[in-house]
């Protein structure tokens, strides 16, 4: 049974002949295909939407076709598929092409959008009075994410149900990274030469802090480093 299953799905990906005994036999398997090929393109559009404009309907879905056969859906939750795509494009139409920053930033903000909910601790916030940098950890919220693009550091975060981002300064994206990374606040600060240590930078904590609670980046200030997740 396993053999023959193996069989069809070869067949179905274009990797071999149909298995005898099909039911249809080319017919029903020209059927099958059509349905996975167009199940892909409406699969992969969900979090390529910015992707999927750029490129086009038919461009779009040829490729999320290929995609398919070689990366295909390890998990019946195809909201889980796509994570390989920024790769594939890397692979296949080169960092120059601008696709796979595309590609990157669309699953950044898929991600934020299935992000855990996480309200902020806005008692822990007094912990910013007192507690010297030091010894004080700010976590931001699931779903934040620092990317690299040929365009500058870009943060993608979920504000309310939608995925947001903005381009950050140097500055600000070596703060974020380092908070990211799990550092204490004033290692941050020092990635970041905070305004009036005497650095050239127009980094500002201050105004930091507050488009953090605006835009809710900032789910909690801790006195102890947080616990890094061990899962791949």
């Amino acid at each position: 049974m396993m053999a023959l299953q193996q069989a069809l799905v070869d067949a179905l990906l274009g990797r071999g002949e149909a298995p005898a005994g099909l039911s249809g036999g080319e017919r029903g398997l020209a059927a099958y295909r059509g349905n996975l090929v167009a199940l892909s393109a409406r699969a992969l559009a969900v979090p390529f939407g910015r992707l999927r404009d750029a490129l086009g309907a038919a461009e779009f879905a040829s490729l999320a076709w290929t995609f398919w056969r070689v990366h295909p859906p390890e998990r019946g939750d195809l909201g889980q598929w796509g994570g390989a795509l920024a790769g594939f494009l890397v692979e296949h139409a080169g960092e120059a092409s601008g696709l796979p920053d595309l590609a990157r930033l669309d699953w950044a903000l898929h991600q934020a959008e299935r992000a855990a909910d996480a309200a902020l601790d806005a008692d822990s916030l007094a912990l910013l009075e007192h507690t010297p940098p030091e010894a004080l950890w700010l976590v931001l919220r699931p779903g934040v994410a620092l990317l690299a693009q040929a365009a500058g550091p870009v943060l993608v975060w979920r504000e309310g149900w939608r995925g947001q981002w903005q381009t950050l300064s140097t500055p600000e994206a070596a703060f974020m990274r380092c908070l990211l990374d799990g550092a204490s606040l004033a290692d941050a600060l020092a990635a970041a030469e905070v305004k009036g240590s005497g650095a050239r930078t127009d980094f500002d904590f201050g105004a930091w802090l507050q488009a953090a609670l605006q835009k809710a980046w900032l789910q909690v200030a801790r006195p102890t480093p947080p616990q890094r997740s061990t899962s791949p």
